[in-house]
C-alpha cells in the first residue's frame, strides 16, 4: 500500500471523495491475480464496488445502485489522477 501505485490510488480517492479510503491488504475470494502480475510484471490493486452484504455467487446476489454509482465515480477519479512515478 506504500508502493507508488498504492499512493496514487489513495491520492485519487482522497481527491475524489474528500477523505481517506479504507485500505485492506488482502481480501476474500479466489481472484487469480498472481498470474497476471507475474506475466505483466506490473503492480496490481483491486478496487471493489460491491456492498459488504452482496451475497456473492448465491441465489440472491445483489449490488446496491449507490455502490455502483460511487464505484464509477471512483474510477473516473482514477482515470483523471496523474500517476507520478518516483
Amino acid at each position: 500500500m506504500t508502493a507508488p501505485i498504492g499512493q496514487w490510488l489513495r491520492r485519487s480517492f482522497v481527491n475524489t471523495y474528500g477523505r481517506d479510503p479504507v485500505q485492506i491488504r488482502m481480501m476474500g475470494g479466489t481472484v487469480p491475480t498472481g498470474v497476471a502480475v507475474s506475466a505483466l510484471n506490473v503492480p496490481f490493486a483491486i478496487v471493489p464496488f460491491v456492498n459488504a452484504d452482496n451475497n456473492q455467487h448465491s441465489a440472491n446476489e445483489n449490488m446496491r445502485l449507490g455502490n455502483y454509482i460511487e464505484g464509477v465515480r471512483g474510477l473516473a477519479g482514477m482515470l483523471t489522477e496523474p500517476f507520478k512515478a518516483p
